[in-house]
């Protein structure tokens, strides 16, 4: 841009000299090129000062990778690659019959279960009854051993020894017979009363592994998250599609405002402020430029971004990455909309100081656009 300065002044020395007839001599030819040097200095100092302008513009676009949330081989892929989705379409279906079956087999263990539970309760009223019988006949069995063990006492005893010890016996295994009536009935009291949120806890189990295996069977269907397209669509049925989250398989892009990311060198920060008013030309559109307004600031400078590591970490001095990010939001514009996203672009912000100049730096960047007829790289 600063060399299209240059050429304008030169073009208009040469008209001066032509119109009014000035002679080239080693006075004149050495003031115009000094009258050059200062007035071409001084404007493009202004205006790269007060109103920035970079080359390194992209129309951005956040994009969602696309990872199955369960691990299977992809049976389905939809055919909208690169035009709208609604949201909530299918965009790829995973093999469901491993998930299916599960889920048949743990409603058939809930319904084993829900019976069960209710057999349960008949067994209870079952228990109390046996422990009800046999609690009666070890008391029956106990006063006929208490009758035993009084006569065995009289002067005159009327029962043998044997009859003593097999009354006795008797009334103890009964006993017994009680304890263990009493101990199963404690246990079908336990089952039924291991309640969660008021169902059995077996039943709720049962439920809750079934509700996930249920959401895995859903799962098998991945949907758009939100109105939006895929493009590049790689994978096709047969494809082992993993659910690890550093292999995508599919990128979506949604609907979302188009805003520019430009790039600026990091003494520009000294006049860009949110809100100035900016333009964007577009090399895809030569002849045109677009208004709108500087957004925001990114707090951070690619370059110095750093992450944990296991060696020592120096300084990033990757090319290109030192500039200051600085995001664009144009007016709405059907022709923007209609651009690829990604596509370049040229940028300039236009601050309140010295806004006499920035008429210079429009007439510059439409010049840019202009020069996009020509296939030229910048």
């Amino acid at each position: 841009m600063d060399l299209l300065i240059i050429l304008t002044y030169v073009a208009l020395a040469w008209s001066v000299f032509k119109i009014f007839k000035i002679p080239v001599n080693k006075w004149t030819v050495p003031t115009a090129a000094l009258g050059g040097v200062v007035l071409v200095g001084m404007l493009i100092l202004l205006m790269n000062y007060n109103h920035p302008y970079t080359s390194l513009a992209q129309k951005a676009v956040i994009s969602i990778p696309i990872t199955p949330q369960i691990t299977g081989v992809v049976s389905k892929v939809t055919d909208k690659q690169n035009v709208r989705i609604r949201k909530g379409e299918m965009l790829f279906e995973l093999d469901k019959t491993r998930f299916q079956t599960r889920v048949d087999r743990l409603e058939a263990d809930l319904m084993t279960a829900v019976h069960g539970f209710k057999a349960l309760e008949g067994q209870l009223d079952e228990a109390i009854a046996q422990t009800s019988y046999v609690t009666a006949e070890r008391d029956r069995l106990y006063k006929d051993y208490q009758r035993y063990l009084t006569g065995s006492r009289a002067k005159v005893n009327p029962f043998s020894q044997r009859d003593i010890d097999n009354s006795r016996y008797n009334f103890l295994a009964q006993d017994a017979l009680v304890k263990s009536s009493l101990a199963e009935q404690a246990q079908i009291k336990s089952q039924l009363e291991s309640v969660v949120n008021g169902e059995q806890s077996s039943i709720v189990s049962l439920r809750a592994q079934l509700a996930e295996a249920q959401y895995n069977l859903e799962q098998t269907v991945v949907r758009a998250p939100s109105n939006g397209y895929v493009t590049q669509v790689l994978i096709r049925p047969g494809t082992y599609a993993a659910a690890l989250p550093l292999r995508p398989v599919m990128i979506f892009i949604p609907e979302q405002k188009r805003q520019i990311i430009a790039q600026f060198r990091q003494n520009s920060l000294l006049r860009l402020e949110a809100n100035d008013e900016a333009e964007a030309v577009f090399n895809a559109l030569p002849g045109q430029v677009f208004r709108g307004k500087l957004l925001r600031i990114l707090p951070v400078v690619p370059g110095g971004s750093y992450q944990a590591q296991g060696t020592l970490q120096s300084l990033s001095l990757v090319p290109g990455s030192d500039g200051v990010l600085a995001v664009i939001e144009l007016e709405s514009n059907a022709d923007i909309d209609a651009l690829p996203d990604g596509i370049f672009a040229q940028v300039a912000v236009y601050s309140d100081h010295f806004s006499h100049v920035s008429v210079m730096r429009k007439v510059l960047l439409r010049m840019t656009s202009w020069m996009h007829y020509l296939y030229l790289d910048h």
